[in-house]
């Protein structure tokens, strides 16, 4: 089920995160969920990291149809740590975790201050990554690979902004 879900999930939120708000919250605090528990909780069966996945995943959906000004924040913050332990591989966990939080924090300020694209931003970055992730085996091209897909989505969705804008008198 991993190797359908994950890239689905990120061909989504590449291509449509702005679209679906609370789609990209919900799958953001999944994938922070899926990023964060090896390393808060060492290794653990695979139902266990599953289930944090799942829960940071509904708690990020409960936001965003309930207080989505909170949602804003959390989506962005969990956006922020998950393309941090993503990109970021730091071998001492203290380093992670600042990463993470700085990254988060970032993430964050950002979907406030410029919510379109910065969701746009955010939403192609964490897309590529799920994608990347569901190959399971290390790729020396990742990097690349995870920068083109990104690029391909804000593209995309940039575009699409582009466009409804100029719809709109």
């Amino acid at each position: 089920m991993a190797n359908f879900l994950l890239p689905a999930l990120g061909l989504v939120i590449l291509f449509t995160g702005r679209r679906l708000f609370w789609l990209f919250v919900c799958v953001a605090g999944f994938a922070a969920g899926l990023e964060t528990a090896p390393v808060l909780l060492g290794s653990q069966p695979f139902w266990v990291v599953w289930g944090l996945g799942l829960a940071c995943g509904l708690v990020g959906a409960f936001l965003a149809f309930f207080f989505q000004h909170v949602a804003i924040a959390v989506g962005g913050f969990l956006a922020g740590l998950t393309i941090s332990l993503h990109l970021l591989p730091i071998a001492r966990a203290d380093m992670a975790a600042l990463a993470g939080i700085g990254c988060g924090i970032a993430g964050a300020v950002a979907l406030f201050l410029v919510f379109d694209w910065a969701l746009i931003f955010l939403s192609a970055l964490i897309g590529a990554a799920l994608i990347i992730d569901s190959i399971g085996q290390p790729m020396p091209y990742a990097p690349l690979i995870h920068i083109v897909l990104s690029a391909i989505g804000i593209a995309v969705q940039g575009r699409w902004l582009l466009s409804s804008r100029r719809r709109t008198p």
